[in-house]
Order: structure tokens, then C-alpha cells, then sequence
């Protein structure tokens, strides 16, 4: 997904085809357009023709002709790091097709496709959904009234990762993800919480502050910690957590909290420290947690079924452990 360059008058313009690209309004009024989206009031190609036209600082009420219009519409066709598309049956019709052709399907409309399968593609029923995967924090803060709320960082440079979230806030805040718009407020005070050591009952406290935001705003905090989740689980070692098989509901179950409390056991620290850990040495220790398991299990004479079976993890996944 390279930047689009655009010859205009003899300069070049190059056109952000990235989430990083974007200042917290720009990022904010694209989330907004995806409420629009949701609710049926504008198209996937709708929102990439306002969020073109906002971040070049165009008025598209400017565009008369049918070859401006064109020209728009032939430009924002190329904005493809916001949406993938998915086809029926879990995209089952690209099975056994290369990595390139399976990505240049994923981003690219089928009617703009030009390929043999694009005439198969073209008779199914395909959706847009939003892309969330990326690792930047677009809505560095908040403001509420007269009171700032600095959010959540995450660093990449000098090819490191680093964020400032605790271990606790990450759970509570994944927790949340799937809860619906009611949630919202309490996700956003979480990641924003500004006092030095996390509470999870301060941050339920300010959630009623937090409720005084716009929706967009609320949604767009959320999307952003759903795509670096995404990326965390897909991007980085860290995906090996990813891979574990859902069992079915017990009526006793443990969660990631119970996870995060039995670290103590291990002379980790005690319940407070365990709470305040960095979210990347929390993730990193499961994981070596889950390696370490899977090997003594090797070491102790079990095969890689019983393994598999015992840690919740594809066998195929063993293999590459061991």
C-alpha cells in the first residue's frame, strides 16, 4: 500500500495511502464517515472521496465536469490501507491463490480488477469492512471541559516496539472491545487515564466524564486500540497468543485477569505489581510461559496430539515450537 503520487501543474502531490498519515481530526472525521457507512448513508467509496478530499484540503462540491468527477474517483480507487473486502464463506473463492494476487483482491474491487478471477468475484456477494491494523496512537489526548487527558503511547522507532500501557489496563480495556456502544466511556477512561499508577475503580469513576465526548470520538479511541490489538496479535511473536483454540464455556472459567494474577505464583511480584507491568513484558512472559510448556511437555515423553490437546494449541503450531 505505497502513498499515491499525483502530477499536478507540472508538482508532484503525494497522497497518504496510510492510518499513520492522518492528525487525530482528520482521523476522527473518517471514523464518523464510518458511522455513516454503518448506518447506510454513504458507500465505501463515499469515504474514500471526503477522506481524500480532507486530507488534501480539496471542497468537493468544487467538482463539476464528468472528468473531474472522474479523476476523483479514479484517485480515491487507490486509497486501499482503510477497507479489505471480504467475500462469502470466508473468502474460500481465494483459497490457493498467491500472497499477491489474494492481497490485490483483498483491497481492490472486483470491477476494477484485471484478472480471470475478477469475473468470478464480481457474482458474489462482497462487503467492505473497515481494516483496523495498524501501530500508532492517532488521539494522542482528550479534552474534557477544561481538563486535557493524555492517552496511551506507543513508539516504533529505532525498530523497537514500546507502549505505556500497563498489563492491567490492557485486559480491562480488551475486555470491553466487544461490548458494544455502552462501553465506550469506560474504554476511553482506561486508555486515558492520567495518574501515575492505574485503578481500574478511578478509571470506572471517570468514565461518567469520559460519556460527555462525541460518539465519533469515543469510536475512534476504540478502533484505535482494536487495530493495535490486531496488529500485536498478527504483526509482532506475540501472534503465537493468537493461536490458541477456543474451548466451550464451563461454568467455572478462568480469564486473562486469573492469567495475570497467577504470575504472582511465580515470584513475578505481588498483585499490585503484577497490575502495574508493562503490557509487552506481561505478553512477552506469557509467551515464553507457553513455549517453555509446550517443551517439557516434549521432554516428558508426550507426543504432539496430546500436547496440542493439553495447551490448546494446532498441532501445527507445536511443530514449529519444538
Amino acid at each position: 500500500m505505497k502513498d499515491i503520487e499525483l502530477v499536478y501543474k507540472g508538482e508532484i502531490h503525494r497522497i497518504p495511502n496510510r492510518w499513520d498519515a492522518m492528525t487525530d481530526r482528520q482521523y476522527i472525521r473518517l471514523v464518523g464517515d464510518f458511522l455513516r457507512m454503518a448506518a447506510g448513508e454513504l458507500s465505501a467509496g463515499e469515504v474514500r472521496i471526503n477522506w481524500l478530499c480532507d486530507i488534501m484540503g480539496w471542497d468537493k462540491r468544487k467538482f463539476h465536469s464528468e472528468e473531474q468527477i472522474a479523476n476523483l474517483v479514479a484517485i480515491s480507487e487507490q486509497l486501499t490501507f482503510m477497507f479489505q473486502i471480504n467475500y462469502p464463506d470466508n473468502n474460500s473463492v481465494l483459497d490457493g491463490v498467491d500472497e499477491e494476487t489474494y492481497e490485490l483482491c483483498r483491497r481492490v474491487d472486483p470491477y476494477r480488477l484485471h484478472i480471470p478471477l475478477a469475473r468470478v468475484l464480481r457474482r458474489l456477494d462482497y462487503q467492505y469492512v473497515i481494516d483496523l491494523c495498524f501501530c500508532t496512537q492517532l488521539i494522542p489526548s482528550v479534552r474534557i471541559g477544561e481538563r486535557s487527558y493524555h492517552g496511551y503511547r506507543i513508539e516504533t522507532g529505532f525498530s523497537m516496539l514500546t507502549c505505556s500501557l500497563t498489563a492491567l489496563q490492557y485486559i480491562e480495556a480488551q475486555a470491553l472491545i466487544e461490548r458494544g456502544e455502552e462501553s465506550l466511556p469506560l474504554l476511553a477512561a482506561i486508555l486515558y487515564y492520567t495518574e501515575k499508577e492505574y485503578h481500574s475503580e478511578r478509571a470506572h469513576e471517570l468514565a461518567n466524564d469520559f460519556a460527555e465526548l462525541p460518539l465519533e470520538t469515543l469510536t475512534a479511541i476504540s478502533f484505535n486500540f482494536q487495530a493495535f490489538n490486531n496488529y500485536l496479535f498478527s504483526k509482532t511473536s506475540f501472534s503465537l497468543l493468537s493461536k490458541f483454540v477456543h474451548k466451550p464455556k464451563q461454568p467455572i472459567t478462568t480469564d486473562a485477569s486469573d492469567a495475570l494474577y497467577d504470575l504472582s505464583k511465580e515470584g513475578l511480584g505481588d498483585a499490585k505489581q503484577i497490575e502495574q507491568m508493562n503490557v509487552l513484558t506481561y505478553l512477552k512472559v506469557l509467551r515464553k510461559k507457553t513455549i517453555d510448556a509446550v517443551k517439557d511437555m516434549k521432554g516428558f515423553g508426550w507426543d504432539k496430539l496430546k500436547i496440542s490437546e493439553e495447551v490448546g494449541l494446532p498441532i501445527s503450531v507445536i511443530d514449529k515450537i519444538l
